[in-house]
């Protein structure tokens, strides 16, 4: 009606340093992680903290996400950031566990080299197609059964056997999320790249 006051509009607040600064927070705490590893053989309650830092850092990961989109805060630094604290609590983590004996440097191996040639092609398809390609379901899946074959690991009298089958697992995840994430950045730089080459084509035409 005519008399009336219109409400005003709610605009949400885009808050995009809320997810960073968890997803700092996560990369903070790495390093406490690999103290508390290092020093858990001379001071066995040390072990029990090293798993709750690890618990902590390990519940940022859904923190992080859930407040990007709780926000609107999406943001393409925040889609490089998050996977890359990830990388460096896992890959910390598992070389702190080999260090002591508990996780084979065959795991390291793989997961590291995985990790940092999936970051190497992110960078290359970010400064060729401008596009940061999101983490599948492969890749979420994957960092599970990573963290939780980690958390087991730091675990204080876990079964042996147990924790090699959860090796085992993530490494396989591992694997093929590196597989399936390598062809979708391909296919998105051969996308990336089509634009370029038709208008070659039709400036050629001319």
């Amino acid at each position: 009606m005519a008399g009336r006051t219109p409400r005003p509009t709610v605009i949400a607040r885009r808050r995009p340093w809320i997810a960073n600064l968890v997803t700092f927070l996560r990369a903070a705490l790495v390093p406490p992680l690999l103290v508390l590893l290092s020093v858990a053989r001379d001071v066995p309650v040390a072990r029990w903290w090293a798993l709750g830092v690890f618990l902590v850092a390990a519940l940022t990961d859904t923190l992080d996400g859930w407040a990007a989109r709780r926000w609107h805060g999406v943001t393409p630094f925040g889609a490089m950031a998050d996977p890359l604290a990830d990388k460096l609590l896992i890959v910390g983590a598992l070389v702190s566990l080999a260090l002591v004996g508990d996780a084979p440097w065959w795991v390291v191996g793989v997961v590291a080299a995985r990790e940092a040639a999936v970051t190497a092609l992110r960078v290359l398809v970010v400064r060729r197609a401008g596009v940061v390609v999101p983490a599948s379901p492969w890749g979420k899946v994957k960092t599970v059964a990573q963290m939780v074959a980690i958390g087991v690991a730091i675990l204080p009298g876990a079964p042996a056997d147990v924790v090699a089958a959860l090796y085992v697992a993530a490494v396989a995840l591992t694997v093929v999320s590196g597989v399936e994430y390598a062809v979708r950045m391909r296919s998105t730089l051969r996308a990336a790249g089509r634009p370029a080459a038709a208008k070659g084509d039709a400036a050629a035409a001319a």
